[in-house]
């Protein structure tokens, strides 16, 4: 296992100079995901490779400490630096009004996300192996996806590459079992709860003993075969959009009546891309939603309500229209303004806001010099994590902010925390920086591009121009 890594996969998932933060729960799965990168990184020395241990302490089950110790003594054995997170997923789960696996999968790549932007690293390497991706591929099937689904879990994706993917668990024991690797079992995985649980211990062996015994594997194929299919109709969806998007006079988006004359494949597509872009679903329509509006045939005059929008066909074109449309003239009537070192004027709001890299703090305490405690403070160089410019402009449909322990929320859920009045929210100037909302003045700071002891600080002071503006209110 571990050559055929060597040679064809991670040369291919790991670039020369990257640093790569590996997951690590203590299972066998995860150890020995950390030790095959060890081992590369070492026999490699001249791809400058670096790794970065994290953990995750749930906070459920007695035997989590140990696994706690486990993957430090690793870590410390190995000279890797190790990272150790610790909450309350069950608390979390109930004041999230998620199931517990979907909370504590948010919360720990909600933490990873913010530990790869503080310690600089490139990858997340996740576990991931043949029996989650036969697992994963089932569980949509069972809810009826379509090949975007059912194409599984992609080897590489977002900056996660799952090395693992294309080999089954006896050939991970095999390899902890060689080299002596010591690694903790998590019994709840072998509790019939949880469907993926039942799909993983009741549906794949029945399929194995009675229909394939390489079920996994066919499994697997069918995921990359179908992979191979979204990446072309991803590229194809895309040139259709540029032929057919069209936007009317206050921003709405649309597309033109001939998008009907696509195939199914491409139509469907088009249409939950533009719903995306309007609700801010990343999901989607729902495949009954999409059919209805398939089966308008593109007639002039059809109109639907459906999940946070209304689609109306006109002569021009289908036009898809969020709820929340006052957001829409808003961002007319306060456009985007780029900001640059120094004051930058923002006339609609009537205030001014100044990028410094020097501020004294202790002068924003009063009011005399109208700044109030409009301040926020970034790390310049994570900052220089993103791309694009600081901005500041009003909220758009989908905005999110990224909280300390927490992840993303909807704005709207942060000015409902914050008792923020509706009638001020859509008039309240943002400091974004490409689709992060990295500040709310008056309101709260995100958690993303906070600085610490050891970088260079960047001060987004805001100073207000008159008493007419929507702040004085907060």
């Amino acid at each position: 296992m571990y050559e055929k890594l060597r040679t064809h996969v991670l040369p291919q998932l790991i670039p020369p100079n990257a640093k790569v933060m590996v997951a690590v729960s203590g299972g066998p799965d995860s150890i020995a995901l950390s030790h095959i990168l060890w081992r590369y990184v070492r026999e490699e020395r001249l791809r400058n490779i670096s790794l970065l241990l994290t953990h995750v302490h749930h906070g459920v089950r007695k035997e989590s400490d140990n696994e706690v110790l486990l993957v430090q003594d690793m870590a410390a054995k190995w000279e890797i630096p190790c990272i150790v997170h610790r909450f309350d997923a069950k608390k979390y789960a109930k004041t999230m009004g998620q199931s517990f696996q979907e909370a504590a999968r948010e919360w720990r790549y909600s933490r990873w996300k913010e530990d790869m932007l503080k310690e600089e690293c490139t990858l997340l390497a996740t576990a991931h192996h043949l029996g989650d991706q036969a697992e994963t591929i089932l569980y949509r099937l069972l809810r009826g996806s379509g090949s975007a689904g059912l194409a599984g879990i992609y080897p590489c994706k977002d900056s996660i590459i799952r090395p693992l993917l294309m080999f089954g668990k006896t050939d991970i024991l095999n390899y902890c079992a060689r080299e002596d690797l010591p690694y903790a079992l998590d019994r709840s995985n072998e509790e019939p709860v949880y469907i993926r649980n039942r799909i993983r211990l009741e549906l794949l062996p029945e399929l194995e003993r009675g229909y394939n015994p390489r079920i996994q594997e066919a499994l697997g194929r069918t995921g990359e075969l179908l992979r191979w299919d979204e990446e072309y109709l991803a590229q194809q969806v895309e040139v259709a959009w540029k032929q057919h998007h069209i936007k009317d006079s206050i921003g709405t988006i649309g597309l033109s009546r001939e998008v009907f004359t696509e195939s199914a494949a491409i139509l469907s597509r088009l249409l939950r891309k533009a719903a995306m872009l309007v609700t801010g679903e990343r999901r989607g329509l729902g495949f009954t939603y999409v059919a209805k509006i398939m089966g308008s045939k593109g007639k002039p005059g059809w109109m639907q309500d459906l999940p946070g929008m209304t689609v109306k066909i006109t002569d021009e074109g289908i036009w898809f229209n969020c709820y929340a449309v006052p957001i829409q003239v808003l961002n007319l009537a306060f456009p985007e303004i780029a900001l640059d070192m120094g004051w930058t004027e923002i006339p609609n709001f009537k205030l001014d806001i100044g990028l410094f890299e020097e501020w004294n703090l202790a002068s924003t305490n009063g009011n005399s010099d109208r700044f109030g405690n409009q301040v926020a403070v970034f790390s310049r160089k994570f900052l220089g994590q993103f791309s694009g410019q600081l901005v500041c402009r009003t909220r758009r449909q989908g905005d999110k902010m990224w909280l300390q322990g927490v992840g993303h929320k909807s704005l709207k859920k942060v000015f409902q925390e914050e008792k923020v009045s509706n009638k001020v929210r859509d008039g309240l100037p943002l400091i974004a920086l490409g689709a992060e909302v990295l500040w709310i003045p008056g309101v709260r700071q995100s958690g993303l591009c906070r600085p610490d002891q050891s970088t260079d600080k960047v001060y987004c002071v805001l100073k207000l121009q008159t008493e007419g503006s929507n702040l004085n209110s907060l």
